[in-house]
């Protein structure tokens, strides 16, 4: 378990999981295909950031990964107001 943290692999472990719920709520048709990835998307930003912090990499990455999680949250939130 330790080695899933470690080598970051919990990141992709934890993303298939994301996308499996996307894939399931748009088979039952709770809501479309573009609601679902603006569902997701956020999560992704900051797995995104999250693997680079665990990787060692560069903090600009780590922002990259936040700010794109916190503009796909305002794309879902503008969605979701529309409706």
């Amino acid at each position: 378990m330790a080695a899933l943290f470690e080598q970051g692999w919990i990141t992709g472990l934890v993303l298939l999981v994301l996308i499996g719920e996307a894939a399931f709520l748009v088979a039952r048709r709770a809501m479309t295909a573009r609601a679902a990835l603006l569902l997701v998307l956020p999560g992704a930003g900051f797995l995104g950031a999250l693997q680079a912090a665990l990787s060692g990499a560069h903090w600009s990455l780590v922002a990259l990964g936040l700010a794109l999680a916190g503009l796909a949250h305002l794309a879902d939130l503008q969605e979701r107001l529309r409706r």
